[in-house]
């Protein structure tokens, strides 16, 4: 009967290893937290930068939040997994590793590293290197699954993505002729209404300017990649994800990107299979 009972324990940690194995295996990133809830700033300890270098060295692509991202990365934020990291303990200090996906679902739970070293940066290290052992049974090797690469992107083709970035070079483009035309007949005429008036039309079909634009307000999520833009009665409006670019934000469950350029923000979205870009007053808090 023991052994019975020893038998089915073994298997069941077996197909433990091996559930997570294929789910790892989905996932082609992992994004490391600059600084996680228990930090008192960025990478202290060197923490953050240590939990990178393990997943690097357990076959995982690792990047810090805020860092580069890879351009199919950036197309796809589902191809990575988010890192928590969870610490605690009295007589001993115990270390947690966590992955969730992109819509925030559990893919893996380690089993709790520790140690009885007194020293916190010492015993955070061994703790979070006996939590990552976990790993060494896995043998992960990124194997493209289609549930995942279908996530997060447009349910049109990679060619009308391709041609909506094309798109939105091209208006951009459009934009600055329009300005620099518009200076030359300035500079040439002194008629500035008809001027303005002519170029208004052409600026509208490139870009909508919202009149008595409302203000927004965006707050980071805590040190998550998330940001929470609501308006003045404190209603969400969209949620942004940070793409690892400066001034350069996803919006969350939609075909649509947040940038910054030459002071202003801007929302770049597809509609009606067309790429609409319209002036947007966000203030990042």
């Amino acid at each position: 009967m023991k052994r019975t009972i020893l038998l089915l324990a073994i298997t069941l940690l077996i197909s433990n290893f091996v559930t997570a194995q294929v789910k790892l295996s989905d996932y082609k990133y992992v994004i490391v937290p600059k600084q996680f809830p228990f930090q008192n700033e960025p990478d202290e300890y060197d923490l953050n930068r240590l939990v990178k270098y393990l997943f690097e060295k357990q076959g995982f692509s690792a990047i810090i939040e805020g860092q580069t991202l890879p351009d199919d990365l950036i197309s796809n934020y589902c191809l990575a997994m988010n890192a928590e990291l969870k610490v605690g303990g009295a007589l001993r200090t115990k270390a947690q590793i966590f992955l969730r996906d992109c819509e925030n679902n559990m893919v893996f739970t380690s089993a709790e590293g520790s140690t009885k070293v007194k020293d916190f940066k010492r015993a955070y290290e061994m703790a979070i290197r006996d939590a990552f052992e976990n790993f060494d049974d896995l043998n992960y090797q990124y194997l493209p699954n289609e549930r995942v690469l279908s996530k997060g992107k447009d349910p049109g083709s990679a060619e009308e993505s391709e041609a909506a970035k094309k798109e939105i070079k091209q208006l951009k483009a459009e934009l600055t002729a329009l300005k620099q035309d518009k200076t030359e007949t300035i500079s040439k005429d002194r008629t500035e209404n008809v001027v303005e008036k002519t170029t208004e039309v052409a600026v509208v079909s490139a870009v909508k300017q919202k009149d008595n634009m409302p203000v927004y307000f965006a707050e980071q999520d805590g040190n998550s990649i998330y940001y929470t833009v609501v308006d003045g009665d404190n209603n969400l409006i969209m949620t942004l994800i940070t793409s690892g670019r400066d001034n350069l934000f996803m919006v969350k469950d939609a075909n649509a990107i947040v940038y910054k350029e030459n002071g202003k923000w801007f929302l770049s979205e597809a509609k009606d299979d067309k790429q609409v870009v319209s002036q947007v007053n966000i203030s990042f808090q």
